[in-house]
């Protein structure tokens, strides 16, 4: 820390390269650079803007664009009119504050080096208010609050320098594997996934109903027939899904997936695509009943 505002050349090159490096925008503006350094207990004493309003800029150009990146991430989908997505809101709240905290901030400017250059008045000096993870938080909004301000408000700007000095991409990935790993699913793990679903609030519990070769019979080749029926309420609205084949194991399986790929929009990489009731599932094919006839 320092009760002096002002930076030598050789540290405003430091301050701008590794801000530079770290967001990939570099502030040219010595002015700007000088304020988001400088505490209110500096301003107080000895007059001139302080980091007050940038920090307050930076705040929510932050919580803007993790929002945003953690929308691409969970793959937020607009389903005609409607906008659904993949995490729950509690999800997406604990998962935002995970990445905004003070402790993640602060460590970042740890990690940077920066806390050392902070301006501050006598009384902050004396309580060597460097060490605390607020302090260093408000500095890293600061410093993404004069990026929005010299920027111009560019969003392409904005956005990189969230993405890159929080290692959004890294981190959100991690996160979202390690905790929201029912987002990721395929055949063999559909039945499971779509009880975890269930379990989080995603849909209702899956009811699955049956027939069985002793009503159903056999193909001309020689193999049962089994037929289940999956039926889940997702957000008020029923999925049901009906697939053919010749285990009930099999049956139960690809009916959970189907389910699944219209809960989450998302295709169904064993065959056709469409919204259709009855399937059939053969020699690891999941396609639509009319199209795969005996």
């Amino acid at each position: 820390m320092r009760k002096v505002k002002n930076f030598s050349l050789d540290e405003r090159a430091r301050l701008k390269k590794i801000i530079c490096e770290k967001t990939g925008y570099y502030i040219r503006s010595n002015c700007l650079l000088l304020q988001a350094f400088t505490r209110r207990s500096y301003s107080a004493e000895q007059g001139g803007e302080n980091n007050e309003i940038l920090e307050f800029i930076g705040d929510q150009v932050l919580s803007y664009y993790v929002v945003k990146i953690m929308a691409e991430y969970c793959s937020a989908l607009n389903r005609g009119c409607e906008y659904t997505c993949r995490a729950q809101e509690g999800d997406l709240s604990a998962l935002k504050q995970e990445l905004v905290s003070n402790e993640m901030l602060a460590k970042i400017i740890d990690e940077w080096d920066l806390a050392e250059y902070l301006i501050v008045g006598k009384s902050d000096f004396s309580n060597q208010i460097d060490r605390q993870e607020k302090v260093k938080a408000d500095l890293f909004e600061a410093i993404l609050g004069a990026i929005a301000v010299a920027s111009q408000w560019d969003s392409a700007v904005l956005e990189k320098a969230v993405r890159q000095a929080l290692s959004m991409d890294e981190k959100v990935k991690c996160i979202i594997e390690k905790n929201y790993h029912y987002m990721q699913f395929d055949l063999e793990n559909a039945v499971n996934t779509l009880k975890e679903l269930a379990e989080h609030g995603g849909c209702s519990v899956p009811r699955y109903e049956y027939g069985t070769p002793e009503s159903l019979g056999y193909d001309k080749e020689g193999n049962p027939r089994w037929v289940c029926t999956c039926y889940v309420i997702d957000d008020k609205t029923g999925i049901i899904r009906q697939v053919w084949a010749s285990s009930k194991k099999a049956a139960k399986k690809a009916a959970a997936y189907l389910v699944l790929c219209e809960h989450f929009e998302v295709q169904n990489k064993y065959g056709a695509n469409g919204r259709f009731s009855s399937w059939r599932y053969k020699n690891g094919r999941l396609m639509p009943d009319h199209l795969m006839k005996e």
